[in-house]
């Protein structure tokens, strides 16, 4: 399906420049080609001599084809600096080629996002854009704003942002002339998602990743009609869906509601053998997202009925779960036999197996607690969720660059939602706080989210939960406090949180040395969800936008259930509860 090295553009070398230049003004059948242009109007004498057709692109933009091979040279000099724009273009993507792709997508997609994404470049300016301003934005995040001049930082932004407003013009434009061909528009798609997210726009990336699956039902809908070429049908099912439910993954709750449709269309099996990590990867990711509908389907259940276990229905696809997550895990053992017996690990093989574990486990947990609304289901887990802390530390050792530092950014499966998922289900205190010591090592930027967001979400959590645990304890009173290890980093600042109806569930900085049995279930706090509320709206739409599962407002906050216990009756109840971030 591709080729098997990445694609390389040749280009008339300009002295001194590090990247060769060639002219961007000439028309697009000759960009396309790869011939130059004499650029006569309106037709060009090379188009009218062949008796091609001659067509000029209204706006400049940038293309493949005008790309020269990556330079050192050029790489060695920030973007900030470059002489002019169109030397900035194709440092920018020098810059792609050489550093951004491996990590986009990570060593299992290099292919694609190294070698499939850039050819497209050769006749689609709108995806030149896209790549190039996602390795500006890349490089803007690899140079910390303490370490370099404001004009380093200002430049390379400025230009992502520009380059990224005009592949969106362009997309827009052959959109309202009825000239988009829907595929590219996917591609598209998936890079728009990655600049939205390296700008911190969570909620828009979002937005974009549901965009995106429209587009493949449409597409499906035309290879069903046999609209779509079979090698396109290929790359669709067996590269683009992939990615997009991956990133339904990493997405957790903000995602779960729209992943059956790209379920549904796919077969859910794998042989005893896997013929390597990406087929293994695949055969989790798919699990992992049907285990996040099955997590649904209790939580619908579980709201309905005056009880806290789903019915023996249920039951019985949580015992269908574990028995194919048993048989993945034999498969995937022996594909690691296989691999250890061809000798020592290379370093992308250290990461994506220990990756594939701690999601494996992360599936298991989760298949395990949401049959329950009993939140100390989850103290059952505690050797999973060690091997979960085990596993993404080990990744991110083995990611760890030679400053010290990990990439920016990945769009692939990282540690991010495991260790968050274990900060806060687990509340074995030291466990939990291992989990966000190992958050804050890793990717500035994980799939739609900031490391520095999930470690402060992680954060309120534990305080919500040991201060209610404390406030809980007769004979500490209302004290409320946390038990932070003693290393200084992993110190939570102590700060007041406040409920929708002003209940204090606060934590100090004094610490207490809590243990597991500490933590009731009435201090534990149930599933949660994220919700954005528009600023005008008033207590009682918030509230309504608590207990409603599809709330698309603005301002983030953190929607959740917790059991609560009538001391004169004997009885619990949930109580759904808001806390705005």
């Amino acid at each position: 399906m591709f080729s098997k090295s990445a694609s390389r553009c040749s280009g008339d070398a300009a002295a001194g420049s590090g990247l060769p230049l060639r002219s961007r003004l000439g028309c697009k059948t000759c960009k396309i080609r790869r011939v130059k242009c004499g650029q006569e109007k309106p037709n060009c004498v090379r188009c009218s001599s062949t008796g091609r057709k001659c067509e000029y692109v209204k706006a400049v933009a940038g293309t493949f084809s005008s790309a020269s091979p990556p330079s050192a040279t050029a790489l060695d000099h920030p973007l900030a600096f470059a002489p002019n724009t169109v030397w900035r273009e194709r440092r920018a993507f020098a810059y792609y080629f050489e550093r951004v792709a491996l990590f986009v997508g990570g060593d299992l997609d290099v292919e694609f996002w190294g070698t499939f994404v850039p050819q497209l470049c050769q006749g689609e300016p709108a995806v030149w854009d896209a790549i190039i301003s996602i390795s500006a934005l890349f490089e803007t995040h690899e140079r910390p704003t303490s370490l370099v001049s404001v004009q380093l930082i200002d430049q390379p932004q400025g230009d992502a942002l520009a380059w990224y407003s005009r592949s969106v013009s362009a997309i827009r434009q052959r959109i309202e002339r009825g000239q988009i061909d829907i595929f590219v528009g996917l591609i598209t798609c998936v890079l728009f998602i990655c600049i939205e997210t390296l700008q911190g726009r969570e909620k828009e990336a979002l937005q974009l990743f549901a965009q995106g699956l429209q587009l493949i039902q449409a597409l499906r809908a035309q290879v069903s009609s046999g609209m779509i070429p079979p090698s396109k049908a290929v790359l669709l099912e067996d590269v683009i869906v992939p990615i997009f439910i991956r990133l339904g993954v990493i997405a957790f709750s903000d995602s779960a509601s729209r992943m059956g449709c790209l379920l549904r269309a796919r077969t859910p099996v794998w042989s005893a053998e896997f013929e390597s990590l990406k087929c293994a990867r695949e055969a989790l990711t798919n699990l992992g997202a049907e285990t996040m509908l099955f997590e649904r389907q209790c939580l619908a259940e579980l709201s309905q009925a005056d009880c806290f276990h789903v019915s023996e229905r249920l039951l019985h696809t949580q015992a269908k779960f574990f028995e194919r997550l048993q048989e993945w895990d034999v498969a995937f053992k022996r594909l690691l036999d296989s691999l250890h017996d061809k000798g020592p690990l290379s370093q992308h093989q250290v990461i994506n197996s220990a990756l594939l574990v701690a999601y494996h486990k992360t599936t298991i947990i989760l298949a395990t607690i949401c049959v329950s609304s009993l939140q100390t289901m989850a103290d059952h887990c505690l050797e999973d969720f060690q091997i979960i802390i085990d596993q993404c530390g080990l990744a991110l050792d083995a990611s760890r660059r030679s400053d010290g530092t990990q990439p920016p950014f990945t769009f692939d499966l990282g540690v991010g939602l495991p260790l968050w998922f274990t900060s806060l289900r687990c509340r074995e205190p030291r466990l939990r706080r291992a989990a966000v010591k190992l958050l804050r090592r890793a990717p500035p930027v994980m799939g739609f989210y900031r490391s520095t967001a999930a470690v402060s979400f992680a954060e309120n959590i534990i305080m919500l939960e040991e201060g209610n645990a404390m406030a809980l304890r007769p004979a500490r009173g209302t004290r409320s406090a946390l038990a932070w290890e003693e290393d200084p980093d992993s110190r939570m600042h102590g700060n007041r949180l406040q409920l929708e109806q002003g209940k204090f569930v606060a934590t100090s900085e004094i610490d207490a040395q809590l243990a597991l049995a500490d933590i009731p279930e009435e201090a534990r706090i149930g599933p949660i969800n994220v919700v954005r509320q528009d600023d005008s709206s008033s207590p009682r739409t918030m509230q309504e936008g608590v207990m409603n599962h599809d709330s698309s407002n603005e301002v983030t906050g953190m929607r959740f259930m917790r059991n609560q216990r009538d001391p004169v009756q004997n009885t619990w109840q949930r109580v759904h509860e808001y806390l705005p971030l």
